[in-house]
Parts: C-alpha cells; sequence; structure tokens
C-alpha cells in the first residue's frame, strides 16, 4: 500500500468512526469562543455597545440621585467610631471628613491670584500671633499685620518637551508653618494655559485628622481636575489676624 491508499484508508477510517467529526466540533466551539471573547472584550466591538448603552443609562441616573441621605449615614457611622475610640477628642477628623464628601459645584479653572487670596483667609484664621505687637490706635486692640508673598517657580525641563513643570510658593515671614509649595504641571498642547495640581496628599482615614483647611481646598480642586491659571507669577500682601488679643488692664 503507497502513501497515498493510507492516507484515503485512515480518512475513511476516522470518518466512519466520528473521529474528524470530533475534532471539527472541538476547534468549531474553540472558534466560537474565541469570537464571543474578542467581542466581549476591552477592545470589542460587542464591549463598546454595552459600555455606550450602560453610561447612557446610568451616568444621568447617577447625576440625578441625592447621595445626601447617605452622608448623613457615613456621618453617623464616622461619628459613632469616633466617639468609642481614642479619638473622641479629636473632632478635625469628621470636619475634614465632611468637607471632602460635600461636592461643591465644580470649578474648571481657578487663578492663581484666587487661590492665593483663599490661603490669605487661611492665614488671617491660623496664623501664630505669637511675638506680633499690637495695636491699640483705633480702640480695639488688634494683632499687626503679617507679611506673606505668592511666587511660582518654572522648572527647567527639555526644551523638546511639551511638559513644563512649576512650584506655586505661598510664604508667611512670621509663621512658616503657614507656608505651602503646590507643584503643578502643563501640557502646553493639550492643557493651554491651564495647569494641573501634583500636590501628594494622601486623604486616608489616618491622614484626614492632620489636615487643615487649606490642604482640603486643594484636594477638592484636585480631585475635581481644576486648572490653575497663572495670571500672576508674583504677589504679596499684609494679613491682619483674625485673633483678637487680650485684653491687658495692667
Amino acid at each position: 500500500m503507497n502513501l497515498e491508499e493510507s492516507i484515503k484508508s485512515i480518512t475513511e477510517q476516522k470518518l466512519s468512526d466520528g473521529t474528524i467529526e470530533k475534532i471539527i466540533s472541538e476547534q468549531f466551539e474553540k472558534g466560537v469562543n474565541t469570537a464571543v471573547s474578542d467581542l466581549l472584550g476591552h477592545y470589542g466591538a460587542v464591549n463598546k455597545v454595552i459600555k455606550a448603552k450602560v453610561e447612557e443609562i446610568m451616568v444621568p441616573a447617577l447625576e440625578r440621585y441625592d447621595f445626601s441621605s447617605y452622608l448623613v449615614k457615613l456621618d453617623s457611622v464616622l461619628t459613632e467610631i469616633i466617639n468609642s475610640t481614642a479619638l473622641v477628642e479629636n473632632k478635625k477628623l469628621l470636619e475634614n471628613f465632611k468637607e471632602l464628601m460635600i461636592e461643591d459645584e465644580r470649578i474648571k479653572a481657578i487663578k492663581v491670584s484666587e487661590l492665593f487670596g483663599k490661603w490669605c483667609n487661611y492665614v488671617a484664621a491660623e496664623v501664630e500671633t505669637s511675638g506680633l505687637e499690637v495695636n491699640c490706635e483705633d480702640g480695639e486692640p488688634s494683632y499687626e499685620n503679617v507679611e506673606v508673598t505668592m511666587t511660582v517657580e518654572h522648572e527647567e525641563g527639555r526644551a523638546w518637551s511639551d511638559l513644563k513643570k512649576a512650584n506655586i510658593i505661598f510664604e508667611c515671614e512670621h509663621d512658616e508653618k503657614m507656608n505651602v509649595l503646590i507643584p503643578i504641571h502643563n501640557w502646553e498642547k493639550y492643557d493651554g494655559n491651564g495647569w494641573d495640581i501634583e500636590l501628594k496628599i494622601d486623604p486616608d482615614i489616618n491622614n484626614l485628622r492632620y489636615l487643615n483647611s487649606f490642604e482640603i481646598l486643594l484636594l477638592k480642586l484636585k480631585r475635581g481636575f481644576c486648572k490653575i491659571v497663572l495670571d500672576e507669577e508674583e504677589m504679596e500682601e499684609e494679613v491682619s489676624p483674625e485673633a483678637e488679643p487680650e485684653a491687658d488692664w495692667s
């Protein structure tokens, strides 16, 4: 028996005993599974259609949903946890939690001069008054103003790169604890004159109690993808502390 006859004989045998039919069936099943998997995969056509339909239905529904009741529940749970642990005296954690959870109207962009003004308000409320002179010219005693400045320092990057980096620096000469450095970056090709905040603040439950009100503001701006517009490169201001001196009757 030559080779052709052997092949013909084997083929007829496999056809008659169902072997070839089984192989074709198995491979067809694998082919269907692969095709369906590809269609439903991340880049598959069916997956894209399903995703589009889900977004079309779910996003508007979520936007209309009032989550305020959940905020009340979360607030209640967190308050209970704080009251049952050693954190009972640390109400800062709860205040920061509430502030982060409240969704303000999203700010698409903010001028650096406006951000400087918000920081000045923070300084006025929190600046250390020890060592400041007390003025009594108008009858009501008040602390002397503190000098604050804002500068934007641009980092030298590659001439061929569209990525630009800089630091916004807020400084208070009297109280260094008020100082803030905000890293920002900008892709000229895509961002125009808007800069993104790079500040690395970890808002987990362990760090939340240590964040001040200005850091919470920066977190909210970053989370909302707010752009920083550098309308000024340098600014200076005198801030009046909100704290009132104790009366001295001596």
